[in-house]
């Protein structure tokens, strides 16, 4: 991935030093249970909303907890895949997610308080509930490997008495049911896109049917479009005088084998204890969280990023559901009940391939591979089988047909292809890069090689296209940013690995002769006579400088252009934007080497409803997102500034590793271990009172890389001083074996250490309702 370079070369060694053996291993000293424990969640009251209560999941089915009356909690239920296949009607309705019910607690006396701590070290979550006849106490995780959701009930006093009931709800596609509600109540006063829902075609399911199985009681809600939701559940007596509540849940399609299956999973654990099966929870969570390791002294920003790798991993597994707009937490209110590629997903997955955190990211990269017969399928006969696509709608059965004619949706799946490749750059995989992605990434930019359009003026054109949300013309600059990464990374790999592709010669000319941006006076344009003239939360026209980087502050004549795009879009007057905006613009101003004016951003996100109250996004106590009118979760808003922090620690694009690129006054000390880069590197660092220590590069894929650092090293260990050259702009061209580490030192720095930063006790465990 890094090109050898050797023009400019200064050749000059770096001096070397004998040090004791360990000043060339980096010593990460992090005790973990410690450390995430001063970002749990508490609760000193009651969560009155599913947005500000403890929420679990396992990739698959997820559980929330919160109050609903004087005497009632709810216990959320959820899962992923649980979807409808209707084949009529609007996709965001016709393939909606589905409820399928709750549980209220009901508590004997009037509840009084609520003390509560979401573990995020162990997935678990601790709840006291206080009434004026007593006190029940809970603890509730959704187990890792198994498909059961727990919760154990301890009551004392008068509260022997709580009880347990499950609500049914009837599956019908969120969007619809909004919109029959409105009609319902305003009639023709109705908003008019809730009239056009309400007016499409829709066959409601049956009401679901509560029975028993074996012992067990379940929930059988039938589909017309095929297969069913099984809900099954059991409340056992406790040994120590607790109430043990299983539940599972599964879907399938278009068999009706859901419910024996939810039960199959109660009876795989019928007769373990309450701890065996904790003990058993915790192990993924304890190997999971050491994959990679960040630290800052903004101890809250610290706590927001440790909560969505919890999340993250929470909502989206391999093998189990990619994690869409709300993950395994259903939420009956809502118009977004699906899975959304015109931004919400890409956003979702930036982060998560420099933390090291695959097997979270193989939820949706995996299922690419799988899925491509399927993203084939989608596109319109008149493409044949050279092309993929999908629409923006896109169930977990990646079954989202290509509208014809609307070349709008032309790159939601090229632009989904870019994350997949964030983490084969990472990887250095050969074999999936040849075998699965070269021909996925082949087959998505082909659809755009069926529309160009060869210019009187010898430049290729692409027709009308739209740019998310925002509206479309002929050269669009979302899409022609797409189309030139593809085309880039198509013949990128084709090199690297000696592919012979007969569509070699074609990405090339289109790289040689693709019409250059649209631009004005402002910087960027949305398409060929298309400025932007309105505030929007989008910032899908400035792709070529974020994500892609292919527009950068390493090309002198595209500065002053980059600088005066981003300042147009994030500060137009309006109420367009939204949280990701402030995260984007973040990310931007990070990779301008900005530091100061990115940090500005990430306040702005984190105190959005106090400087914007009149916008209708708003980051809620337990990091959950909504929009319009503050109802709408989408999960995407919260990861994506996981990306905008660690652009701030660590950039590899281009053929550069920058490290500590965009680092804010008020950051004076950050630590961090096990960060990935392109070309398969591992990157740890650490800085201390404003000054970096060291920066350690170890190599996974025996690649040389180049390294940008914020300081003159006053010695490297590891490897051979031969092996380290500086070149004439003060970086490093670094050559590595597979398994070599490089650990470059700052004057007077014996050893390379990484460890929390300090915190403040009242800086700690600032979320959830305190």
């Amino acid at each position: 991935m890094f090109k050898k370079t050797f023009k400019a070369l200064l050749l000059l060694a770096l001096s070397a030093t004998t040090l004791p053996a360990t000043a060339t291993e980096v010593q990460v000293d992090v005790n973990w249970p410690d450390f995430l424990a001063r970002h749990d969640l508490v609760w000193e009251e009651s969560p009155m909303a599913w947005h500000d209560g403890p929420f679990m999941g396992n990739g698959m089915l997820g559980t929330m907890l919160h109050q609903l009356d004087d005497h009632q909690l709810r216990i959320s239920l959820g899962r992923a895949d649980a979807e409808d296949h209707k084949k009529e009607g609007p996709p965001f309705i016709s393939q909606s997610r589905l409820p399928n019910g709750y549980f209220t607690l009901t508590t004997a006396g009037k509840i009084t308080g609520f003390e509560g701590r979401l573990d995020l070290y162990n997935a678990e979550t601790r709840v006291r509930v206080s009434t004026d006849q007593g006190s029940l106490d809970i603890r509730a995780f959704v187990h890792s490997e198994d498909m059961v959701i727990a919760y154990e009930l301890t009551p004392s006093g008068g509260e022997k008495g709580a009880h347990l009931d499950f609500v049914p709800l009837k599956a019908i596609a969120p969007a619809r049911l909004q919109a029959d509600l409105e009609i319902a109540e305003k009639g023709k006063k109705a908003h008019s896109s809730r009239r056009g829902w309400a007016s499409s075609p829709y066959e409601y399911n049956p009401d679901p049917v509560l029975s028993k199985v074996a012992g067990y009681d379940v929930s059988r809600q039938t589909l017309v479009a095929g297969g069913e939701i099984g809900t099954a559940w059991t409340i056992r007596e406790e040994a120590n005088g607790a109430r043990l509540l299983l539940v599972s849940i599964e879907h399938s399609y278009p068999e009706a084998t859901a419910v024996k299956d939810a039960v199959a999973h109660l009876k795989k654990v019928q007769g373990e204890s309450f701890e065996s099966m904790l003990a058993r929870h915790r192990v993924w969570w304890h190997n999971y969280y050491p994959k990679s390791f960040i630290s800052l002294d903004d101890t809250r920003m610290e706590s927001f990023y440790w909560i969505q790798v919890y999340k993250f991993a929470a909502g989206a597994r391999k093998g189990r559901a990619f994690m869409d707009t709300m993950g395994p937490w259903m939420v009956e209110n809502t118009a977004w009940a699906n899975g959304w590629f015109n931004l919400n997903t890409q956003l979702s997955y930036w982060f998560l391939s420099t933390a090291n955190r695959f097997e979270v990211a193989e939820s949706l990269f995996t299922k690419l591979d799988e899925k491509l017969p399927t993203l084939v399928a989608n596109m319109p006969a008149e493409y044949g089988d050279d092309s993929a696509g999908m629409s923006t709608i896109v169930p977990q059965t990646f079954i989202s047909p290509f509208p014809r004619g609307k070349l709008g949706f032309t790159g939601e799946l090229l632009w989904t292809c870019h994350d997949y490749w964030l983490m084969l750059e990472r990887t250095m995989d050969a074999e999936r890069t040849t075998e699965k992605f070269f021909p996925l990434l082949k087959k998505s930019v082909n659809t755009y090689l069926h529309i160009m359009e060869e210019g009187a003026d010898g430049k290729l054109h692409l027709p009308y296209t739209r740019s998310p949300e925002y509206g479309g013309g002929e050269d669009c600059n979302f899409n022609l940013s797409l189309f030139r990464w593809g085309c880039a990374t198509l013949v990128e790999i084709a090199e690297r690995y000696q592919i012979n592709d007969p569509l070699l010669p074609k990405w090339k000319d289109v790289l040689a002769r693709l019409v250059d941006y649209p631009v004005n006076e402002n910087g960027y344009m949305v398409a060929k006579d298309f400025p932007f003239e309105q505030s929007h939360r989008h910032y899908s026209h400035l792709m070529m400088i974020y994500p892609l980087c292919e527009i950068n502050i390493d090309q002198p004549e595209n500065r002053e252009l980059i600088a005066k795009s981003v300042d147009h879009w994030i500060n137009y007057p309006g109420r367009g934007n939204a949280g990701y905006s402030w995260s984007g613009a973040a990310a931007m101003y990070a990779l301008q080497q900005d530091g100061e004016t990115a940090g500005k951003y990430l306040d702005i996100f984190m105190k959005m409803q106090e400087l914007y109250p009149n916008n209708p996004a708003e980051i809620h106590p337990t990091t959950m997102y909504t929009e319009t009118a503050r109802v709408q979760p989408v999960t995407e808003t919260p990861l994506s500034l996981c990306d905008s922090m660690q652009l701030m620690l660590l950039q590899s694009w281009g053929d550069t590793i920058r490290v500590f690129p965009a680092i804010p006054k008020a950051w004076k000390n950050v630590s961090f271990d096990g960060l990935l880069a392109k070309g398969g590197f591992e990157i740890s660092a650490t800085r201390k009172d404003g000054r970096t220590e060291f920066v350690s590069v170890k190599s996974n894929a025996g690649e040389s890389c180049i390294l940008k650092l914020d300081f003159q090293p006053e010695r490297v260990e590891g490897i051979a001083k031969s092996a380290v050259k500086r070149l004439a702009d003060g970086r490093f061209e670094v050559a590595l074996q597979q398994g070599d580490e490089a650990i470059f030192y700052n004057k007077n720095v014996a050893q390379a250490y990484v460890a929390p930063v300090q915190a403040l006790p009242e800086n700690c465990n600032t979320f959830g309702l305190k």
